[in-house]
């Protein structure tokens, strides 16, 4: 479709609003969940250098979202200022047609739509397994940390109890090291003054190096204990194998939901592509609300807009949640909550068209 000068205008309108409204919403989201993931930083729970990257990950999950809000906010921003500026007037008494008005939106629309589907069918799933993925293994490393100040700690399961006075978490210095082994042959008890440990950040296996110590090996109740004293002594304490699952639904892939008779799967299946689906037909919603009289503010029919999109939200969630519980077949799904959302936007549609035949 060959577009003309003005149809790159009023693309270039509306797509210079929707990115500025997705860029301020993705801000306004990643703030509060930034708040979260910098605070499993401080505690060692997410190392700094993964922190970037689940955030980034985050916000391909959060995209899929924000396509279709943002589009609708974009397009009635870009209506409205050409309201305002008396510049549909003009366009009419040109003889632009409601149809010619419509083409650049619905084309940026129907790219939007193809990017929200592949988010929210493939890439969204996939980040949001993978951000969950490199949580639970950095907080299955700093779990396994066998030392931690001032408390006894168990290992392995109880086989092993460990104990440090100080340690440095930048160095991996330790002071005052204590840790007591259950072996077949006996208990081990294991004192030093001083130690240092390394961590593996791809494994997660850790090199202790303690030094200036003693070792005790011997059975409870006998008096019979062997005694080592050593200048330095180096153990390495791998990490249990990582066996990754997740019970989130909007974890899964879509393939696996295709596959299933769950009606929570089902519920799940239609709502990712509930989200393509609203972004083409909240496009075509958008250029009837921004209508606005000459005497109106811009940003006057935003408000409308704004409730329209949250009862379709609300009518999506609630469908959603009918399919779950099996109130509403499948094969229904969600689809007469976009039919009668597209029914209103062809009633608007029709309407506007005829006044603006009129007016011509």
């Amino acid at each position: 479709m060959k577009l003309g000068i003005l149809d790159r205008y009023l693309l270039r309108e509306a797509g210079g609003a929707w990115l500025a409204v997705t860029l301020v919403l993705m801000s306004i989201m990643l703030a509060t969940r930034f708040a979260r993931f910098l605070g499993e930083a401080a505690t060692g729970i997410l190392p700094r250098e993964l922190l970037f990257k689940v955030v980034a990950l985050s916000s391909l999950q959060y995209l899929v979202i924000l396509i279709p809000v943002s589009l609708l906010l974009a397009i009635m921003l870009a209506m409205g200022r050409l309201y305002k500026d008396s510049e549909i007037a003009a366009m009419s008494g040109c003889g632009v047609s409601m149809a010619q008005l419509y083409r650049p939106f619905i084309a940026l629309g129907a790219m939007l739509t193809i990017l929200a589907l592949a988010l929210s069918l493939y890439i969204g799933p996939w980040a949001g397994r993978t951000a969950e993925y490199i949580s639970k293994d950095a907080a299955r490393f700093v779990q396994y940390n066998p030392f931690e100040v001032g408390r006894f700690k168990e290992v392995g399961s109880g086989r092993a109890v460990v104990y440090t006075g100080e340690m440095d978490a930048q160095s991996g210095e330790l002071t005052t090291v204590f840790a007591r082994v259950h072996e077949k042959e006996g208990d081990t008890l294991v004192i030093a003054k001083h130690g240092h440990q390394k961590t593996n950040p791809s494994t997660g296996e850790r090199e202790i190096t303690l030094t200036d110590g003693y070792r005790y090996r011997g059975e409870a109740g006998l008096a019979q204990f062997d005694v080592m004293r050593f200048g330095e002594f180096t153990t390495f304490v791998q990490p249990p194998n990582f066996v990754f699952t997740s019970s989130k639904r909007r974890l899964y892939q879509t393939q696996q939901l295709w596959d299933s008779n769950d009606p929570e799967d089902k519920a799940e299946l239609q709502w990712r592509f509930a989200a393509p689906l609203s972004v083409i037909i909240l496009a075509l919603l958008a250029v009837p609300l921004s209508h606005t009289a000459p005497r109106q503010g811009r940003y006057g029919k935003l408000i409308l807009g704004i409730l329209t999109y949250l009862v379709y939200t609300q009518l999506i969630a609630v469908g959603q949640s009918w399919i779950a519980k099996g109130h509403v077949p499948a094969g229904l799904g969600l689809w007469w909550v976009h039919a009668l959302m597209l029914g209103m936007a062809l009633w608007l549609v029709a309407k506007r068209s005829g006044k603006l035949r009129r007016r011509a």
